[in-house]
């Protein structure tokens, strides 16, 4: 008996990771990166009952920092170039992943993020998502690890990326190369790579071996005409002219 049948296949709720590599001109990480680490040892938590610490007590250590700006906070030539590759980046992963031509706004902040040895500071970085943002684009303009670091991403503070749904790697091999499914994915930065994901998949980042590395994370999300509007309680009652009511 001959079967006639009819075959519709859908990829549904996919994540993306972009890495993509900005060739600078000379002198333009070094200068990002002095920038950088000024900003991330001028709000270090140095008092973790600081309301503005995202870590406070004693639970704090050093991959938290006290609540800024590094995009607006700095002002410096090179942070609208800065801004400039991040929007490219979102928008290329917008294109490729939606075919999506996003020409709107995209509201931005950053926390530079510097990781020293002599700190004892390159030990890696816990597994977290950004859930409240669209998008994170992460910045590299310095990594310096050893001449004898070994060949291996856990060497060499490979990003790693996780499946949101929590199911990661299948028993059976997966021979599409659009799709990946193993236990992570991971990517290994240099200077100059920008990564850029949304920010509900969990990710983490390795031990490296070497002496320091920055990277800048930038939260980031769309601003489009549908967009939710948020507007605080005070600018609220005010608008509606209410009191407390006793509330």
């Amino acid at each position: 008996m001959e079967l006639q049948t009819t075959s519709e296949f859908q990829a549904i709720y996919p994540a993306f990771v972009l890495h993509k590599h900005f060739d600078m001109p000379e002198g333009f990480n070094d200068h990002l990166y002095a920038l950088a680490r000024l900003d991330a040892e001028k709000f270090q938590v140095r008092d973790t009952g600081d309301p503005r610490a995202t870590g406070r007590g004693a639970g704090s250590t050093h991959l938290n920092h006290l609540r800024h700006n590094f995009l607006t906070d700095t002002v410096d030539p090179a942070i609208p170039i800065f801004v400039q590759m991040v929007r490219a980046s979102i928008r290329e992963y917008l294109q490729l992943a939606y075919g999506y031509d996003h020409a709107g706004e995209i509201a931005m902040m950053s926390d530079a993020f510097y990781q020293s040895r002599a700190r004892g500071q390159n030990v890696g970085i816990a597994s977290h998502t950004h859930a409240k943002f669209d998008f994170v684009c992460t910045y590299y303009p310095r990594i310096q690890l050893d001449a004898d670091c070994p060949e291996t991403p856990l060497h060499q503070g490979a990003v790693r990326f996780y499946d949101p749904a929590n199911l990661g790697k299948r028993l059976w091999p997966c021979e599409n190369p659009d799709f990946y499914m193993g236990g992570w994915y991971g990517v290994t930065p240099r200077a100059g790579s920008m990564l850029v994901f949304e920010g509900h998949v969990p990710h983490d980042s390795t031990y490296f071996a070497g002496a320091e590395r920055m990277c800048i994370p930038v939260l980031s999300s769309l601003i489009l005409p549908n967009s939710p509007i948020r507007t605080p309680m005070a600018e609220i009652l005010n608008i509606q002219k209410g009191g407390s009511h006793g509330l």
